[in-house]
């Protein structure tokens, strides 16, 4: 290794490091507040203006509706977790590509995240829509749900990824994460799948072949398009489900 080489590697050591952090930092809180306490309230809601007659059913995620147990929340909010690092990362590989002011970034990211993941949550068949009342409710919830998390996750990433941010302070940088990994083991694999598609990707863009790319218009004119396609599909899929339940 030459000593010119040296620097190089150690920032892009540096940048694997603060990008995981942010994943874990920016991504598991906003998770569990909206994902997994949002869920358990918006199915303790369900539960109360749906019949007596779902309870005890299991749901289409294997919950036990009108079932609250400790382990059972605390699986919803694991669960939280590992959305949360999913959807940090899913924002941090399209932010380069949103446009417009901030209020019109998280708008889009919002309401691109209730059109895909609404459509993969919310099915004609199963449980959770054929049993639960008033159907309109439960739709809305969990279009929203999605929705919230994607409006949220880009601030809360944008805001640890700032070098002032409170969370960069001191211990806090190394304390943060682990504390969030910590409560939320089962969050490892995701984040060593995480780790190695960003150690691969600074490798890549480090070599300069991303740097070329993105001096093509046509290459950014094609990104946007395949995310804006990826929305648009999931929107079709939703208004199809929709229509077949309504």
């Amino acid at each position: 290794m030459t000593e010119t080489e040296q620097p190089t590697n150690d920032y892009q050591f540096q940048r694997l490091i603060e990008g995981m952090r942010i994943l874990i930092v920016g991504g598991i809180p906003i998770g569990v507040l909206v994902a997994g306490i949002g869920s358990r309230l918006a199915m303790l809601l369900l539960r109360i203006t749906s019949p007596d007659s779902v309870v005890g059913v299991t749901s289409d995620d294997g919950f036990t509706i009108g079932q609250v147990t400790p382990g059972g929340t605390y699986s919803l909010l694991m669960l939280g977790a590992v959305v949360g690092i999913i959807g940090a990362g899913a924002y941090l590989a399209v932010a380069p590509w949103l446009l417009g002011p901030t209020w019109f970034r998280r708008l889009t990211v919002g309401l691109a995240s209730a059109a895909v993941v609404g459509s993969m949550l919310v099915h004609a068949d199963g449980i959770d829509f054929t049993l639960l009342e008033p159907i309109w409710l439960a739709i809305g919830l969990f279009v929203a749900l999605p929705g919230l998390f994607g409006t949220f996750i880009g601030s809360a990433v944008d805001r640890v990824s700032k070098p002032d941010s409170w969370t960069t302070r001191g211990r806090r940088r190394w304390l943060l994460p682990l504390i969030a990994v910590g409560l939320f083991p089962l969050t490892v694999p995701f984040l060593l799948f995480a780790l190695a598609v960003l150690g691969l990707w600074i490798v890549v863009e480090g070599a300069g072949h991303t740097r070329r790319w993105l001096r093509i218009p046509l290459y950014a004119l094609a990104i946007r398009s395949l995310w804006l396609l990826i929305a648009v599909a999931g929107l079709v899929a939703l208004a199809k489900d929709i229509d077949a339940l309504i």
